[in-house]
């Protein structure tokens, strides 16, 4: 043997090389991560399902948010409807509706959802509370501004929306860590109209009650829409008949609500010519004629 011969060195590997091992382990973990097979599937199911079941935290953190959020309608305080959001209970639930909806289980979907009407209950309460509070404490130059605005549907808040439910579900299937951030997006968009429409109820000021209610009733629906589609583009899809009907019949009904609320079917019919635009109310003008002198 010659030792002045250099030791061997192993040859680097080639960035191309390094890359495609990487894009390789990648694609290993995903299909890990959504299995193909049935039985991986279903456990991964029930792994997920598992961690939207609702706790005593859900129902703990609503009522001290919707407290902050009353007290934000009442005196007319961004600030405190911001922090309302931030102390907002993990809507973990409303992706357990999405999974039901798909692996058509009618157990976990009214387990979920009655837990997220509860939820809504004490949020509505609350508001609710505030709105009769407005009544004893009259204030000439207290305006409700906060309450008008979170009533009405706009088309940005629509797509933040859509943005919070496709983060809020990849996070949720993509990871185990809570998914705060997301979550606190959706309860904006949620929690805020249906605090303002039990504060309008309370208060008895026209044009909050029942706009804001409609409102939220949208928001639930469209956000339920796309948290279903997202979990389409995760590989989730109904494997059995009953959830294939279940989800077939809960789509139909989520487009029937929008189409409805949004009062986009009659747009549609006017652009067919099969109604007619309601007039816009003429303003009288009274004419007082002046006396000569």
């Amino acid at each position: 043997m010659d030792y002045t011969d250099p030791p061997s060195q192993p040859t680097p590997e080639s960035p191309q090389e390094f890359i495609s091992a990487r894009a390789r382990r990648r694609r290993a973990q995903r299909r890990a991560y959504f299995p193909t097979d049935e039985a991986g599937r279903d456990a991964l199911y029930e792994h997920l399902a598992r961690r939207t079941y609702p706790s005593y935290e859900l129902f703990v953190f609503a009522l001290v948010a919707g407290v902050i959020l009353g007290v934000g309608y009442l005196f007319n305080a961004q600030s405190l409807l911001i922090f309302g959001m931030l102390v907002a209970p993990l809507l973990t639930p409303w992706i357990g509706i999405s999974l039901s909806v798909i692996a058509g289980s009618g157990r976990l979907f009214v387990q979920t959802l009655t837990a997220l009407f509860v939820s809504s209950l004490l949020i509505f309460g609350s508001g609710l509370l505030a709105g009769l509070a407005s009544r004893v404490l009259p204030d000439s130059t207290r305006t409700f501004t906060e309450a008008f605005t979170h009533s009405r549907l706009w088309w940005p808040e629509l797509v933040v929306l859509t943005m919070g439910a496709v983060i809020l579900t990849i996070s949720f299937v993509r990871s185990e860590e809570r998914p705060y951030l997301p979550s606190a997006l959706l309860a904006y968009e949620l929690l805020l109209p249906l605090c303002a429409a039990g504060f309008g109820l309370g208060s008895g000021v026209e044009g909050i009650w029942p706009q804001g209610l409609q409102v939220f009733i949208v928001h639930f629906v469209w956000a339920t829409f796309f948290g279903i589609i997202t979990l389409f583009f995760l590989r989730f899809y109904p494997t059995t008949l009953s959830g294939a009907t279940f989800t077939g019949l809960a789509i139909v009904a989520i487009l029937a609500i929008v189409t409805y609320s949004t009062g986009f079917d009659q747009w549609i019919k006017i652009k067919a010519g099969l109604a007619t635009p309601e007039p816009a109310p003429a303003t009288p003008t009274v004419y007082t004629p002046t006396a000569l002198p």
